[in-house]
């Protein structure tokens, strides 16, 4: 259990580190410094790679943390989809620099078109895992289903 614990919070911290390399080549992206292109690619590409790592880490990690609802393998695997739902938005914020260099930079766009793509991808990836099973668009929610008391049991005096 510790070694599951340990692991899981170095994925953790190397989620958060690329989410703060974002602060670092945001000034870059948005022309508020002057830009390297490649450096700048190169450090996309970095920080996909690791989080690409980061990602198959934690979904391996959260496979195996057991399901036999004890309090601390349910806290785990709690840990491992938020950690995992972190390294979507690390990739939001990334996808949205890297749109956002584009129409800044339309000569260059289409050199930051392949990072894009692999932000996108990644992130599509974490909600694959992340996303709940739940009603379908349109379908009624039944009062059981909903948690809420069926109409005939609500008080009057709250509607």
């Amino acid at each position: 259990m510790m070694s599951v614990e340990l692991n899981l919070l170095f994925l953790e911290k190397k989620v958060e580190a690329a989410r703060l390399s974002a602060a670092l080549t945001e000034p870059f992206a948005t022309g508020a410094a002057a830009c390297d292109l490649k450096a700048l690619l190169g450090d996309y590409d970095t920080v996909v790679k690791r989080l690409e790592e980061a990602l198959k880490e934690l979904k391996k990690l959260g496979d195996g943390i057991g399901s036999d609802g004890k309090t601390a393998n349910v806290k785990l695997k709690q840990r491992a989809e938020v950690a995992i739902g972190e390294v979507g938005r690390v990739a939001l914020d990334f996808a949205a620099q890297i749109r956002f260099f584009e129409a800044m930079n339309p000569k260059d766009a289409d050199k930051v078109k392949p990072m894009l793509a692999k932000f996108d991808k990644l992130d599509k990836a974490t909600r694959e895992v992340t996303t709940r099973e739940g009603p379908e668009e349109g379908d009624e929610i039944l009062p059981e289903e909903s948690g809420m008391p069926a109409e005939d049991e609500a008080d009057p005096m709250l509607m």
